[in-house]
């Protein structure tokens, strides 16, 4: 797929098969990861909060997510870089993911068993800086053990065990919202042996022989800065991440716009996110099964994401000009498939711009902070274009948002 191979641990001429073995274990790494973060933040955490102060409950969840974003900006690259430094019998990676799960594990614990907000969310807090250890590892896999030919289907195994574990584990833990501490054990029951199957399968090589650089100011600058040398290509990917993530606030004010701007009645509006939820789940595995052997097959991955993201973007239009519930759940529903495709071929098109292979962890790392950060910003961006325009402004703002995401794709030169 004209990709750098010259950072790439592994060639195309050295890997003609599939590698199924570290495809699977990431698909189940993902599932670890991901579902505990993702079910907990999203609900547990909020109902936990209720539980425990039901008066502060809104400036508490808000204060909650923010400190959690920060903590996600600094920990998954210091983590990265220091999973690059590690060398032990089992690899770089895999100590990091068995380590990195059992404290998680021991957090989540106490997280589940406490009855004061400051132990409740200062183990949230410690067990945010362990889940972005075990995701900087367990991302670089990829990169480690997969030759750039095969990136296409693996990233889609990839996409498919996000939804998994962002759709599905909220899903699952709505319905704990009145039993958070049986909601937290189960999902923590599901990460744990999610990411045991995932070293069990992985196997990875000892390492012990990978000579470490000799420690200096400029290697120590090499190890924990973002990469100097990376050339446009990985900026360009930093940029299109970015990008993709900032009209995430119109998902968070959905149902205002229903309400407020449609005038859909609450109990209707439920109704139909319910429906906007099923749809673009749906949507969206079923983009993410087909997109990636078809991006290996015409090797290419680049166009594929550039479209997915103008697939997002462009039914933006459809609520815009015709605002009602229905069009707005098409518009969703196609968004959803334009998002499968993205995540299930951004991995491998973030892999293929990283500049070294000896700091993957830590530049991918780098590359997810600014999804981060995109996330941060989208309610603040959207807050700020209701105020200016109303709910419909929204929609506008995303197909601009996304377009310049789409051109930042485009500008990646060494990927097909």
């Amino acid at each position: 797929m004209n990709i750098n191979v010259a950072n790439a641990s592994i060639t195309d001429a050295q890997q003609s098969r599939f590698p199924w073995r570290p495809s699977i274990a990431q698909f189940f790494a993902t599932i670890g990861f991901y579902a505990p973060f993702f079910g907990i933040s999203a609900v547990l955490l909020p109902a936990k909060i209720a539980m425990i102060d039901p008066d502060n409950k809104v400036a508490m969840t808000a204060s909650a997510t923010t400190v959690t974003l920060l903590i996600s900006v600094f920990a998954g690259f210091i983590c990265g870089a220091l999973c690059d430094m590690t060398r032990s019998r089992f690899g770089a990676r895999t100590p990091w993911i068995v380590g990195g799960g059992v404290l998680a594990t021991v957090c989540l614990i106490v997280f589940a068993t406490a009855s004061d907000t400051t132990l409740a969310l200062g183990a949230w807090y410690v067990y945010v800086v362990w889940y972005n250890a075990i995701m900087a590892a367990a991302m670089a896999w990829m990169p480690d053990m997969i030759a750039p030919r095969h990136r296409g289907s693996a990233s889609a195994m990839f996409g498919v065990a996000t939804q998994i574990g962002l759709n599905g584990a909220q899903s699952l833990a709505s319905l704990y919202i009145t039993d958070v501490s049986t909601g937290v054990f189960t999902l923590l029951i599901i990460a744990d042996i999610a990411l045991i199957v995932a070293v069990v399968i992985c196997r990875e090589k000892s390492n012990r022989h990978v000579p470490r650089k000799p420690f200096s100011l400029e290697s120590l600058k090499e190890s924990f800065l973002p990469p100097r040398r990376a050339g446009r290509d990985y900026w360009f990917a930093a940029a299109a991440r970015l990008m993709y993530m900032m009209p995430g606030g119109i998902g968070t004010y959905r149902l205002y716009t229903l309400t407020d701007y449609m005038g859909t009645p609450a109990e209707a509006a439920a109704k139909w996110m319910s429906l906007m939820a099923a749809l673009s789940l749906v949507m969206a595995v079923a983009a993410a099964v087909l997109s990636g052997p078809l991006a290996d097959h015409l090797k290419t991955i680049k166009v594929p994401v550039a479209i997915a993201v103008f697939l997002v973007g462009v039914p933006c239009w459809l609520p815009f000009f015709i605002p009602t519930p229905l069009m707005y759940t098409i518009y969703v529903a196609l968004s959803g498939l334009g998002g499968g495709i993205f995540v299930a071929l951004d991995q491998a098109l973030m892999t293929s711009v990283l500049p070294s292979k000896d700091t993957a962890a830590k530049d991918l790392a780098f590359l997810n902070v600014a999804g981060t950060i995109g996330q941060m910003l989208a309610p603040l961006l959207a807050a700020a274009v209701i105020g200016m325009f109303g709910y419909a402004g929204l929609f506008p703002m995303g197909f601009i948002v996304l377009t310049i995401a789409a051109v930042s794709v485009f500008g990646i030169k060494n990927v097909r």
